[in-house]
Order: C-alpha cells, then sequence, then structure tokens
C-alpha cells in the first residue's frame, strides 16, 4: 500500500500588504497544482482524501480534472488548525507578522512546549488521530501496535494508494503517526515540505503485520527551476 502526501500550492497570504485567512493561491501556486497533478496517471489513486480549504481545495482541482482518483472525499479533520496567536494576525502588515515568527521561532524548546503553541499542536493531534485512525480502520487499515514501529493489519483494505492533500502542519501530524515518531511543538518545520511536493511512505510486511516506510520526501522534480520550489 502506498500513501501519497501533498502540501497545497503557494497561498495567497498577503493581499495589499495584509495577512489574509483561509487564502486562495497565487497564479504560482496554480501552476506548481498543475505540474504536480501532471505526474500521475488517470484513476491511479484509489482515493484522495483533501482539506477543505481554499488553498488545498484549488491545489487538488487539476487532480480532479485529471480524474487522478477513483474516489475524493473532503474531510475537515484535514485542516490546519489555527493557533490563536497566529489568528491574531490575519489583517496584520508584512512586518509585524515576520516580526513574530521571528521572536516564536527563537525560543527554548521548553517555552515551545510549555507555552500557547505546545498547546496547540497538542490539541491539533488529538483532533487528527483519532479521526484519522477512525477512518483507516472503516476501510481496512488498523492499527495493531506501536511498541516499536507501527504496525498495521492490512489484510482486509482493498485500497491500494491513498493521496491525501492537505497542510504543512497536518502532514507533520500523519508522518509522526504513521512513521511512529514523536511530535513535538516544531515538528512542522522538521517535515516542512515544499509547495504541491509529493511524499510517498510504502507499506512493507514483517512480523505479522504491516509498516510504513519513507519512500521519499518532498520530490518536486516535476518543477521547471527553482523559482516553482517554494515552502
Amino acid at each position: 500500500m502506498e500513501i501519497v502526501l501533498i502540501r497545497h500550492g503557494q497561498p495567497a497570504w498577503i493581499v495589499e500588504d495584509e495577512y489574509r485567512r483561509n487564502p486562495g493561491l497565487t497564479e504560482l501556486g496554480k501552476v506548481q497544482s498543475q505540474k504536480s497533478a501532471s505526474v500521475f496517471l488517470e484513476n491511479s489513486m484509489d482515493e484522495l482524501w483533501v482539506s477543505p480549504l481554499n488553498r488545498a481545495q484549488e491545489t487538488h482541482t487539476p487532480f480532479k480534472e485529471r480524474n487522478i482518483a477513483k474516489n475524493i472525499i473532503t474531510y475537515d479533520w484535514l485542516q490546519e488548525m489555527e493557533d490563536p496567536e497566529e489568528v491574531a494576525l490575519y489583517g496584520k502588515s508584512n512586518d509585524e507578522i515576520m516580526a513574530f515568527f521571528e521572536k516564536r521561532n527563537g525560543q527554548s524548546f521548553e517555552e515551545w512546549s510549555k507555552g500557547s503553541h505546545g498547546q496547540y499542536m497538542e490539541n491539533f493531534k488529538n483532533k487528527i488521530i483519532p479521526n484519522l485512525d477512525s477512518e483507516l480502520k472503516s476501510k481496512g487499515i488498523i492499527s495493531i501496535d506501536d511498541t516499536y514501529d507501527r504496525m498495521f493489519d492490512i489484510s482486509t483494505s482493498n485500497l491500494e494508494k491513498i493521496m491525501i492533500i492537505s497542510h504543512a502542519g497536518t502532514m507533520s501530524v500523519l508522518l509522526s503517526y504513521f512513521l511512529n515518531m514523536p511530535l513535538y511543538p516544531w515538528t512542522w518545520r522538521k517535515f516542512l515540505p515544499r509547495h504541491t511536493g509529493h511524499t510517498t511512505l510504502k507499506s512493507s510486511k514483517i512480523s505479522g503485520g504491516h509498516f510504513f516506510r519513507l519512500k521519499e520526501f518532498n520530490n518536486v522534480s516535476f518543477t521547471d527551476d527553482d523559482g516553482e520550489q517554494t515552502y
């Protein structure tokens, strides 16, 4: 089984020098999405799961137009959770936003963990993982042990390939879950993918079950130059 994770294309966060909430894509973001979708064959995915936020929905449009997946499902729980401190930035200038992130990114690990962003990531994880577990189980992909690697029973599943189009933070939770790695407040920065890049997990059979290994990370070989590779 393969699971392909794709981050949305470049979003139009700043419009007329103001930080916007739930933006769509820039023109470059639309180009990235078209090129990202062009790699996949028609009906090559059994299912495509997508976040309801505008930037993810617009990214998935060329995938839908090319009939990449046999079935497309929008899941609310895939959307990027909003950090209250970041919500307060909406409508502020680019300089104010850069100053905020520069200050926050300079915090110690303890400050990150005990502060509002640490609680935000904990709540984010607690929103995604139970829903993910439930959806996977309903499709015959059952987590049976996480003592070492997270082991799955996939013997009753008829799915071979799933694509998930979401967000950097969401992807960090998904990767931490499938690869059985700790989730820290800044895990989303450690796993930060390029816009519309392809990250693929592939299952391997071992010890009475299957575990997922990282087959590729951040593949943007479909782009024509460095200018199309953004974060």
